[in-house]
């Protein structure tokens, strides 16, 4: 019903001394199955992508004045950040191959993983603090191993803040152009994936945004030619109109895809344990099986424009009108999406060169959840409700994937 294609797990690393671990691949399984037996069901190229919040216990070291301590173990196993131990390298690479391995075991192929999420930030929960050269530098000593053993699994990183990696006094000094300067560094990443938070928990909105994503783009995926992923979506109440809520992540969407070209958008959590929040929290799209404003939202981009899929210009003479077009060749589809800033309704006329003459209406507003609103005839008068998102698909099936 969604339509996602990308899923995103934590990899775990085995418990230590100093504190076990929240889950681990016998917990994470039957997930893995369930989410794989749904999206064979539809015919879904489900796209399974790990991340290592932590090495190993045994692979880590103290930190001390920025310098890593050699032969020092850091006092607090996985947890509270320090360094990887670039001695490991060969150990780390390994172990992410043992990753790669428990997918393999079920008959999946992991599309894409990350050797560490957010790595400027030391957390009290799973965490490792990699300096800004240390990034390239475990680019190079571990992943060329990983390349080598798996070269059809795909990289991707740094998953730091994109403010860090885009606002104008910081992209000159973090993880992206460490890359950027490194070619054999450069060589060992796919995707450029970000977290589109200001400060790792509140989500970066409105125009600000827009120039982030222009940003990166700019300076580090067009330069490298690299896809950008936003990896880790979270931090929206499930309000409509929120601060920020589930309207102002649709608006973000359409931002990454307009200014950023973003070919992935992940989310941080699809759902919470019933009972763990009165409602549906802001790190997930569901409390159980009840879903929230947020998933009929992120459904109106997820279910329509798939994989293959690609983004065609679009403009709108309407200033409260957002709009983000998509032509996909191979399941002969059209979808065109729509943003309503206004506290009003809005009446629009959608045309163009090539497009089908008859669209149907799919649309979540503060009264509606992705519902289908019937046939719209291209050239002729659409009325867009107040503060909503309207999605116009038109040939094929919505789940199409080639």
């Amino acid at each position: 019903d969604l339509g996602i294609t990308i899923w995103r797990n934590e990899y775990y690393p085995p418990p230590d001394r100093f504190s076990g671990q929240d889950a681990a691949w016998n917990k994470q399984r039957p997930v893995v199955h369930g989410l794989k037996r749904k999206a064979d069901q539809y015919g879904v190229d489900l796209k399974f992508i790990f991340t290592v919040w932590s090495p190993p216990a045994a692979m880590k070291v103290a930190v001390q004045d920025n310098v890593r301590q050699i032969g020092t173990p850091h006092p607090f196993g996985t947890k509270q950040g320090r360094a990887l131990d670039p001695t490991h390298y060969a150990q780390f690479a390994d172990w992410l191959g043992a990753g790669i391995e428990l997918y393999r075991a079920e008959g999946i192929e992991p599309y894409a993983i990350s050797p560490q999420n957010e790595p400027f930030f030391v957390q009290s929960f799973n965490s490792c603090w990699y300096k800004q050269e240390w990034y390239p530098e475990m680019l190079i000593g571990a992943i060329s191993r990983v390349r080598a053993s798996y070269p059809g699994v795909k990289i991707f990183g740094s998953e730091g803040m994109l403010e860090m990696e885009a606002a104008d006094n910081n992209w000159p000094w973090f993880y992206h152009k460490q890359i950027l300067d490194n070619a054999q560094a450069r060589n060992n990443i796919d995707i450029l994936a970000v977290h589109g938070y200001s400060d790792g928990v509140a989500p970066t909105s409105g125009s600000t945004l827009g120039h982030l994503w222009q940003s990166h783009k700019q300076h580090f995926a067009d330069p490298m030619n690299k896809k950008q992923w936003m990896t880790e979506t979270s931090g929206y109440v499930d309000a409509w109109t929120g601060s920020p809520g589930a309207f102002a992540l649709g608006l973000d969407i359409m931002s990454a895809l307009n200014n950023g070209n973003v070919a992935g958008w992940v989310w941080w959590q699809g759902s919470e344990n019933p009972g763990s929040t009165s409602g549906v929290g802001e790190f997930a799209l569901m409390n159980g099986l009840n879903k929230g404003k947020k998933y009929y939202v992120s459904k109106q981009f997820y279910r329509y424009i798939r994989p293959g899929a690609v983004r065609v210009g679009a403009t709108s003479s309407n200033t409260n009108v957002f709009v983000s077009a998509f032509e996909h060749a191979g399941a002969g589809t059209h979808t065109v999406v729509l943003a309503n800033t206004s506290a009003s309704a809005q009446s629009v006329t959608v045309g163009g060169a090539g497009l089908p003459a008859t669209f149907t209406i799919y649309r979540t507003s503060a009264s509606e959840n992705a519902v289908n609103a019937g046939d719209y005839t291209a050239g002729t008068a659409l009325s867009l409700p107040a503060r909503s998102i309207t999605t116009l698909q038109a040939g094929g099936t919505p789940l199409a994937t080639n």
